[in-house]
């Protein structure tokens, strides 16, 4: 389990904190409560910010906007690791941190679907974006140190190739 705690300023609304959990086994990411905004770590959570001067495991920036919205609609349209649960979980604590309200479609272009950002965009709505980014990273690098572990255990010290 990957605790997350998101803390951002400069958008819309107020500045916030919000937490959320992965949980590597299932594959799902719950959103749990938007905060107060709190500059200092809870205990054993990873901490992403849009803040240069806050402590951090990772700074969000305006050019992880496109990466961190196909990762939501990833986490929203996937299906976990049971094969019936939801990706992405969004408690009632944190609805109003639901990106999916501030996200415009604005066409197709070569790399697939281009969307923009509503200028009412709040902070929590960005840190669940960011969130939603740095899940589906977590996840690929678990999933790639999991797949070199089959293989290593299946080569026996053979070489295997790709």
């Amino acid at each position: 389990m990957i605790q997350i705690q998101a803390t951002f300023a400069g958008y819309g609304g107020r500045a916030c904190t919000l937490f959320s959990a992965m949980d590597t086994e299932t594959n799902i990411l719950v959103v749990a409560a938007e905060a107060d905004y709190r500059t200092e770590r809870r205990a054993g959570c990873v901490v992403l910010t849009n803040d240069p001067d806050i402590p951090r495991d990772s700074l969000f920036e305006d050019l992880d906007l496109k990466p961190a919205i196909s990762a939501f609609y990833t986490l929203k349209s996937g299906i976990a690791a049971d094969g019936k649960s939801s990706r992405l979980v969004i408690s009632d604590r944190a609805a109003r941190s639901n990106p999916e309200p501030s996200i415009e479609k604005d066409g197709i272009d070569n790399s697939g679907p281009v969307f923009r950002i509503a200028d009412g965009v709040t902070c929590g709505q960005i840190a669940a974006l960011a969130t939603c980014l740095y899940a589906i990273r977590a996840g690929t690098i678990e999933s790639t140190v999991s797949m070199s572990e089959e293989l290593l255990a299946l080569s026996r010290g053979q070489i295997i190739t790709i």
